[in-house]
Formats: structure tokens, C-alpha cells, sequence
């Protein structure tokens, strides 16, 4: 099956790229992580360092619907794309995604995401987005949660 809503959007990666990537780099720097590498290379967006273990992230910046925590979150599952398996396939990592109205973070490694238990085919209709994609949809009590 072709995902055709895989396409990559500009315009998207231009909003929501370098905003999430300041946020959590700022806190994870406050808690001790050492950014090793944050340049634009196609692969995770982020890698850090702390205690002498290195650390992958992978950010998502979602918009129009708040959350600041599991018993608020409006949904029993969170979606991951699919399209982000090829990074694991690379280096396991942290698949966070950041709520833009309440600065809050639901994530989950994606070890934990890529089971093909939490596979599915969905058909989108969105404004930067139409047609098939694959997303992971991961109960919520596997997801954590924290505020910046």
C-alpha cells in the first residue's frame, strides 16, 4: 500500500522543527544532558549526552489540541508516525512530541512504539496531509508525561 501522506511539507518542518528542538534541548540541558549533535541531518533530531549514555530524540510539535497530562490527554492511545520507524531502524530513541498551546510532552521510546501490535493504516484529511499512513497508536499508560 502507498502512504501518500508522507510527503514531506516545508512549510510544516519550517514551523515546528528548530521551535521544538529549543524547547526540549533547553530543558534537557538543565537536567543534564550535553547536546552532542542538533544539526539538521535527516536523522534524529537530537542527540545528547549524560552520565556517559548517549541519548536519541526524535520531536513532533502538534497544535489545536491541549493536554498538560495523561488524565487530560483526550485520547486512550497516541498516535506515532509511522514513517519514524526508519530512525529506530538506526538508533532506538525518545519519539517526543510537544504540545505547542501548553508547553507539555507526551513521549514514549520507540522501542516501545514499533510493535506491529500498535500498527495501523489510517486514511488523513488534513491540511497539509491527505491519503494513507502508517501510524503506531500506543495505549496511553505506555506514553510519560511532562511539562517544560
Amino acid at each position: 500500500m502507498k502512504y501518500t501522506a508522507r510527503k514531506f511539507s516545508q512549510k510544516s518542518y519550517n514551523e515546528n522543527d528548530e521551535y521544538a528542538k529549543n524547547k526540549i534541548s533547553k530543558y534537557l540541558i538543565e537536567r543534564g544532558h550535553k547536546i552532542i549533535q542538533d544539526k539538521e541531518n535527516y536523522n534524529h533530531d537530537l542527540i545528547t549526552k549524560k552520565n556517559g549514555v548517549m541519548f536519541y530524540f526524535e520531536f513532533e510539535v502538534k497544535r489545536n489540541y491541549s493536554f498538560t497530562k495523561k488524565e487530560d490527554y483526550r485520547f486512550d492511545s497516541v498516535s506515532f508516525l509511522g514513517r519514524k520507524v526508519r530512525l529506530h531502524n538506526i538508533k532506538p530513541y525518545y519519539y517526543m512530541i510537544l504540545c505547542y498551546e501548553t508547553d507539555s510532552v507526551v513521549f514514549c521510546h520507540s522501542t516501545e512504539i514499533f510493535k506491529n501490535e500498535y500498527k495501523e493504516t489510517l486514511k488523513l484529511n488534513k491540511y497539509n496531509r491527505k491519503g494513507n499512513d502508517e501510524m503506531y497508536r500506543v495505549p496511553i499508560n505506555k506514553c510519560n508525561f511532562f511539562k517544560l
